[in-house]
């Protein structure tokens, strides 16, 4: 089977200033950016060397509020102890704020956090099961 790249697209209040916290919190990347392409701009941000990346947008024409749920989650899997303390400790000087998860699961191995648009990421610390 032939593996794809995917996007996870978001409207954000002001894709930079969504960039920034995320480039500090997790140290994602500007893989690219667009401007009033066909009326909206925005930021993909990720890690080159991964199969997916997170596109920040925003409608200039409309304006597009977010409107997440709390069970719109971007979930990352950090294994090792350390690491998984230092990037919660990252996200919280960043500007991200430590919530309880709505699903009680995300709670027993894992932090829930809520970006300044409402969007909320979990930073689990496990490692993802592989086959």
């Amino acid at each position: 089977m032939r593996f794809m790249h995917m996007r996870i697209a978001r409207p954000v209040a002001n894709p930079e200033a969504a960039f920034q916290c995320y480039s500090r919190g997790l140290g994602f990347e500007r893989l690219g950016e667009f401007t009033d392409h066909d009326g909206f701009s925005g930021i993909m941000m990720g890690h080159a060397a991964l199969p997916w990346h997170v596109e920040l947008t925003t409608c200039l024409r409309h304006p597009v509020k977010p409107a997440p749920t709390e069970e719109d989650l971007l979930v990352f899997y950090y294994p090792e102890r350390a690491a998984w303390q230092r990037v919660c400790e990252e996200l919280e000087e960043t500007g991200f704020t430590p919530v309880a998860s709505f699903n009680p699961y995300w709670d027993k191995n894992g932090k829930t956090f809520v970006d300044p648009d409402g969007y909320r990421l979990v930073i689990q610390n496990q490692c993802w099961p592989q086959k």
